[in-house]
Parts: structure tokens; sequence; C-alpha cells
């Protein structure tokens, strides 16, 4: 008699397989193993202190001012090309003067 390696079962020593679990006597069994699930790594995230808004001088202050006039007066500019261009138009199509 011998026994199954896999359950444990008494089995005929002509067996090969075992009736009970269905083991394959004979030949080797293949190793495999079931692969491992490895949890994942938690890091927790680094506080970082907000930055101190950086004092600024007074030249600071009048180069600011000064770039934010010149974007105001390239909007400007746009807004005023805009308005001769329409008032152009118009003055070509009705005109209203009756010039030829």
């Amino acid at each position: 008699m011998k026994y199954c390696p896999n359950c444990g079962a008494q089995l005929p020593d002509n067996a090969n397989f075992c009736s009970v679990c269905g083991a394959r006597f004979g030949a080797p069994q293949p190793n495999y193993q079931q692969p491992q699930y490895q949890q994942p790594q938690y890091q927790q995230p680094q506080y970082q202190q907000p930055q101190q808004p950086q004092k600024m001088t007074y030249m600071d202050r009048v180069r600011q001012a000064r770039q934010e006039q010149k974007q105001k007066k390239g909007q400007i500019k746009w807004w005023m090309w805009a308005l001769i261009g329409i008032g152009t138009y118009l003055l070509i199509q009705f005109n209203p003067l009756g010039l030829s």
C-alpha cells in the first residue's frame, strides 16, 4: 500500500492517480508557488510650510505698477483701433457727407 502525498489517502500500489484528490503519481509534481501579495508601501506626504510672501521694496512696486500700466495701454490701443476701424467702415458705407 502507498499513501497519497497530497491528501494522505491509502491507495493500491499500482495506482497512478489518487482516487480521493486526483493527484498524479510517478511524474514529478510541478513546483508551483503562488505569488505572494505584497502590500504597497505607503509614504506619508511631506508637509511643507507655506512660504511667507517676500516684502516688496519701493522700486519693485514701481516696476510692477509700470508693467500693469503697459498692459492696460495695450488693451486700450486695441479697443481704440477697433473703434476707428468700425467708424471708418460706417463712414464708407453710409457716406453721410455725400463724398464720392
